[in-house]
This record gives structure tokens, C-alpha cells and sequence, in this order.
């Protein structure tokens, strides 16, 4: 009997893969991560759009249901309106950047070139929070005016 020699038990004779060069299985694994993050910001943009138009048609159902409101009462609505605007654009702008940066991604994914920024997540975080903090501070004016 012959004994098996160490090159006979190979399946091919394919090169051992380079650890530091993406394979196709790393590349697929990196653009699904990249669509789900996508898809993350796309959902995030729908609940601001669909939050900011709550915010504006409460505003108005508030209007319309209270005929004898007085001034500043009627400075809230005016401005719940406003409020729900910025929400409803904030959810299109973030749509839109996330878009723009999916295919970003995706195109240096295809290059073999991975290289991201975090400086829009940083500046669309920055955002929100400036936004939110104007909120709060609204709400915080609009009951000192109330009480």
C-alpha cells in the first residue's frame, strides 16, 4: 500500500488566501453591514418625518377646535407648526445624506478601499441634539408662559 503523502490529501491546488486582502465572503459580509446601516438611517428619517408631521397637524387641530385662544396660546400652535416643519425636513435631509453615503460606501467597498468618516455622523448628531435642545427650551418658555 502506498502512503498518502501530506500533498495528496489537498482539494486543490489553490494559494492559501492573504489575510490582509479582502475575500468575496469579507467584501459581501461589509456591503450587507452597509445596507443595513443604510436602511437604520432610512427608518430613522421616516420616524422624523412621520414625527414632525404629527407635531404640525396637532398644531392645527389644536387651532382648529379652539376658536377663542388667546395670544400666546396661539404663539404655540403657530410655532408647533414651525416645529413640525423642521422635524419633517431633518427627516428628509438625513434620507438624503444617508443615501449619498450608502453608495459612498459601497463604492469603496467595490474598490477594495473601506475607508470611512465619521465627520457626518458627527455633524448629524450634533444636529439633532442642537434641535433638540431648542425643543426643550421652547417647552420650557411655553410653560413659564401658561403657569
Amino acid at each position: 500500500m502506498e502512503k498518502m503523502t501530506q500533498d495528496s490529501n489537498k482539494i486543490c491546488d489553490a494559494p492559501e488566501p492573504d489575510k490582509n486582502k479582502p475575500t468575496r465572503f469579507n467584501r459581501l459580509t461589509t456591503q450587507l453591514a452597509n445596507e443595513r446601516t443604510f436602511l437604520a438611517w432610512i427608518r430613522t428619517g421616516i420616524a422624523l418625518l412621520a414625527f414632525g408631521f404629527v407635531v404640525e397637524k396637532a398644531g392645527s387641530f389644536l387651532e382648529a377646535i379652539s376658536a377663542d385662544i388667546s395670544a400666546k396660546q396661539h404663539n404655540f400652535v403657530r410655532y408647533s407648526g414651525l416645529a413640525g416643519i423642521v422635524l419633517m425636513l431633518s427627516g428628509a435631509f438625513i434620507i438624503a445624506i444617508s443615501t449619498w453615503r450608502f453608495w459612498a460606501i459601497d463604492r469603496s467597498i467595490r474598490r477594495g478601499e473601506c475607508e470611512t468618516s465619521v465627520v457626518l455622523d458627527i455633524a448629524v448628531a450634533a444636529g439633532i441634539t442642537v434641535i433638540v435642545l431648542v425643543f426643550i427650551a421652547f417647552l420650557i418658555f411655553q410653560s413659564s408662559v401658561f403657569s
